[in-house]
């Protein structure tokens, strides 16, 4: 029994090495660069990202913050221009996949099918270790367990991130409805002031015109 207890307490202690670890990483560190883009009605944007060696898993987060329906096409090519993913009208998307040969690979967001509406999408792009160091983080327990934690973790910081960015354009389109709506009740006043003093001056007139008669 003793040496369960002591057996335990290792297990116990890696695991809780382990969090104040991808903690301290996370907090230092950034894995990835989350970026933003407008895409202009009828174009596309193409942004490259280098893969090192084959096998290496690549992971595409993307979401559309502002714009017309809040939909996108968006499609992955591997560095031979081979397609490797597509979607249609997409108002966010998540796609993981493994490099089958090494070298740039291209992510493109379309906004053809607009005619107007100039779209705000908010993207990351992620590639992990390579096959060989995968390999060896499988034969590591522990190093398997902080590897999988600092992902869960990155993932929370994209999905925070996602949030704030499409809060903040939200926020923006309401205050600017906002504004358009009380300029125009101005406006408004303005025309209905104008009208009545036109319609005084007009029977003021009127009346002078027949006491002189």
């Amino acid at each position: 029994q003793f040496l369960y207890f002591i057996e335990m307490m290792r297990q116990v202690l890696a695991v809780v090495c382990a969090v104040a670890f991808v903690s301290a990483v996370s907090g230092f560190v950034a894995p990835h660069t989350m970026l933003s883009v407008r895409v202009l009605a009828h174009k596309d944007e193409c942004f490259y990202e280098d893969v090192n060696s084959a096998g290496t898993k690549v992971f595409l987060h993307f979401a559309v913050t502002n714009g017309g329906a809040l939909d996108i096409d968006a499609a992955v090519y591997g560095p031979d221009n081979q397609l490797i993913w597509t979607a249609d009208k997409e108002m966010e998307g998540r796609i993981l996949f493994k490099a089958k040969i090494p070298g740039p690979h291209r992510f493109c967001f379309s906004n053809r099918m607009s005619t107007v509406s100039v779209k705000t999408v908010t993207f990351s792009v992620h590639v992990g270790d390579s096959a060989e160091a995968e390999e060896k983080l499988d034969k590591d327990p522990l190093q398997r367990s902080i590897s999988h934690l600092k992902e869960g973790l990155t993932e929370i910081k994209n999905e925070q991130t996602f949030l704030r960015v499409r809060d903040r354009d939200h926020r923006t389109t309401a205050e600017t409805i906002n504004t358009r709506v009380m300029v125009w009740s101005i406006v408004e006043i303005l025309i209905i002031v104008g009208l009545t003093a036109a319609e005084l001056m007009y029977l003021v007139g009127r009346f002078e015109k027949r006491r002189n008669v």
